[in-house]
């Protein structure tokens, strides 16, 4: 699996000096501006609390840069960009919670117009944002690629349908086809994984959950092993441990999906509807899943943001 960009990822390390025992504490308070699994509801409070406490205002800035960087909220992003153009014009590196220059913060504000660009379907817009992104802060250009990418493959993937008629086998050995396991549902929902893929299994518990939250929903989650030895076995094993009562199979060998679906890193996710076609094919914690599930099925509720 791809690694997300040291600015992502390293804000956790902040060292900022204790106050007095009667008043607040600046580290947890940045901890919780920065949390990764933080709702909106719960960023927005610690936000406040911030601002009362006298954190300056370009870490309630960057504390809510993050937030809609990870979640690639597009409309959150947008409606920052009046207080990004301020902080690039004030940015001081000595009060940065992780940005490096006023020119970071200027290729996140291209990189949130070219999210913008992606919804309105204008690519030439998208083009020259996501290139301004990359030139303006070049050290974050993994982030901004990783979006090209990512919109290639949807591309792709708009002309492609897999064979729901390959025959398969489950991790107990018996035959059965994609086409079987929808059984006139509305659509098939497959997790990509292998026991040797650390984040795979640890995303297990959440894979469990969206499957019995989307079967009232007439869709069906599934687990696909990727192991090259023993996948009978090993995926067996892990559906003995992990408690898992959905359809639980096995690529072939010849990785048909794997090769069709451009699978390089896993875990990955993808919908299927009825006719083969691909509604999304990604991580699954990327907010584009919800985005495609309440399109099947406008009730399927979306996991706090």
């Amino acid at each position: 699996m791809k690694t997300r960009p040291a600015l992502l990822t390293a804000l956790v390390l902040l060292t900022l000096p204790l106050t007095a025992q009667d008043a607040p504490d600046p580290r947890a308070m940045m901890q919780r501006m920065f949390n990764p699994q933080a709702t909106k509801e719960e960023l927005l409070e610690a936000l406040k609390e911030a601002g009362r406490a006298g954190l300056s205002r370009q870490k309630v800035i960057e504390a809510k840069l993050i937030w809609g960087l990870r979640r690639q909220d597009a409309d959150w992003l947008v409606r920052m960009l009046p207080e990004l153009e301020i902080l690039a014009k004030n940015f001081d590196p000595q009060d940065s919670a992780g940005l490096k220059s006023a020119d970071d913060v200027r290729g996140f504000m291209e990189y949130a117009k070219a999210l913008q660009a992606l919804e309105k379907k204008d690519d030439a817009a998208f083009k020259t944002h996501i290139l301004e992104a990359a030139w303006s802060a070049p050290g974050q250009a993994q982030l901004f690629f990783q979006l090209v990418e990512k919109t290639r493959r949807e591309a792709k993937m708009a002309n492609l349908k897999m064979d729901l008629g390959l025959v398969l086998t489950t991790s107990s050995g018996e035959a059965t086809t994609l086409k079987d396991q929808l059984a006139g549902k509305k659509a098939l929902l497959i997790d990509f994984w292998a026991s040797w893929c650390g984040p795979c299994m640890q995303l297990m518990p959440a894979l469990k959950k969206k499957a019995a939250e989307l079967a009232p929903h007439g869709i069906v989650v599934m687990g696909m092993n990727k192991d090259d030895e023993n996948a009978e076995s090993v995926a067996e094993k892990i559906r003995d441990e992990q408690g898992i009562e959905f359809p639980w199979l096995v690529e072939p060998r010849e990785r048909p999906f794997t090769q069709l679906l451009e699978i390089e890193s896993i875990p990955r996710m993808v919908l299927v509807a009825p006719d083969g076609a691909i509604l999304f094919n990604g991580h699954p914690q990327d907010p584009a899943l919800y985005d495609a599930l309440q399109k099947l099925d406008p009730a399927v509720k979306k996991p706090e943001a």
